[in-house]
């Protein structure tokens, strides 16, 4: 059976009131515009993990060991998945046009006319195969290439969003979810610290959240981590912190629409060890110098970080911003680097996060970037 068929056959699984464990389907790397995404794992944890993309689940409707769908909605079950994935879909200059940022992207969505495939509904409620939205997140569209730039949906988002379109792609009302998906009703978020926490600038410090279902039992649901001045405490989708820059912030933890108290971080002034241009490169070169980004012929603000090393440093270093009044590295100061900005900052002045097309950076990787930074930025 080829994918499209499979497709085709999960659809009707779907719109019969079932969806058969074999229409998880697997997304592969790609890129463009319309119902795409930046970033391949929904922005967080989870309690426990799942399945891995191209595994199928373990349980199913007809398992006895369980696994019945539940409930979802999609403020709980299918924006996490645009939040997490979609960056370059978000800020104040949303690609395509089309914004799936929080409360924007259900009316960009539903109902909406395609600008990359005219005539075509970005989701056609109650209709998966006439929805683009769907056919942008699978391998080979029939316009442009697939969604997210540079990496697919796991297995199960695809059926989260699959199942929503399927039961009529409701706004507020729940929806049953796919077979081996968490409905995410969340009782409260707590996150696992006693009172206030303290992160070095340069140093990381990793955290995590219990999450509870209304009656108070532990479930696993999907967190997405916020700290309330991203350039002084930056954390990454697995809630691990790194300290930019002196100060104190708020970090919350959310998941399935509930949000944590808010705990108190403070970000201590600190000399961290240096980090050198070498090591910044070969990060860059695997989350940055991909296909359809930052690369001979399509390079955003004519920076290529596929260049040979002497000319990259020059670009990153002693050339400005091209998209604002900005260096894109101020040498002894990250704050004030544009490259920073971009890759900590959830909306940047200019476009969405980057790596384009990938999962926000790592704390460990942007650590590296930015000890290179404090460091003097040195061509070494």
């Amino acid at each position: 059976m080829t994918l499209r068929r499979l497709v085709r056959s999960c659809s009707a699984l779907l719109l019969g009131g079932a969806l058969s464990s074999a229409c998880n389907l697997v997304g592969l790397p790609g890129a463009d515009t319309d119902g795409g995404s930046t970033d391949t794992d929904p922005g967080g944890t989870t309690a426990e993990p799942g399945p891995t993309t191209g595994e199928l689940p373990t349980t199913g409707p007809n398992d006895p060991s369980g696994g019945t769908p539940t409930d979802c909605d999609f403020a709980g079950a299918v924006q996490p998945i645009f939040t997490g994935s979609c960056s370059c879909h978000a800020g104040g200059q949303p690609a395509a046009g089309l914004s799936l940022a929080e409360g924007e992207s259900f009316a960009a969505l539903v109902g909406v006319e395609s600008s990359s495939a005219p005539g075509v509904l970005r989701v056609a409620a109650g209709d998966p195969d006439s929805s683009f939205l769907l056919e942008k997140i699978l391998p080979g569209p029939s316009v442009g290439q697939q969604m997210p730039i540079g990496g697919g949906l796991s297995t199960g988002q695809v059926a989260t969003i699959t199942a929503w379109i399927a039961a009529g792609a409701p706004e507020t009302a729940t929806f049953a979810c796919a077979p081996g998906q968490s409905g995410g009703d969340v009782g409260e978020v707590e996150i696992d610290v006693d009172g206030s926490l303290q992160v070095q600038v340069g140093e990381t410090l990793p955290v995590t959240a219990v999450v509870v279902d209304p009656d108070g039992e532990s479930i696993e649901a999907t967190l997405t981590w916020k700290s309330s001045a991203e350039l002084t405490l930056y954390v990454d989708g697995q809630g691990v912190l790194l300290g930019v820059s002196p100060g104190t912030v708020e970090l919350t933890a959310s998941a399935g629409g509930v949000t944590s108290a808010a705990v108190a971080v403070e970000v201590i002034d600190h000399d961290p060890p240096a980090a050198t241009f070498t090591q910044v490169r070969a990060i860059t070169d695997q989350r940055c110098a991909t296909a359809g980004c930052h690369v001979d012929g399509v390079e955003p603000g004519d920076l290529r970080f596929d260049r040979e090393p002497d000319r990259l440093w020059e670009e990153l270093v002693e050339d400005g911003a091209e998209q604002v009044d900005m260096p894109r590295v101020y040498a002894d100061a990250p704050t004030n680097s544009y490259l920073m900005h971009k890759l900590v900052l959830t909306t940047p002045a200019v476009g969405g996060r980057m790596p384009f097309g990938g999962p926000p950076i790592a704390a460990a990787e942007a650590q590296v970037i930015l000890r290179w930074i404090l460091s003097g930025a040195q061509f070494n």
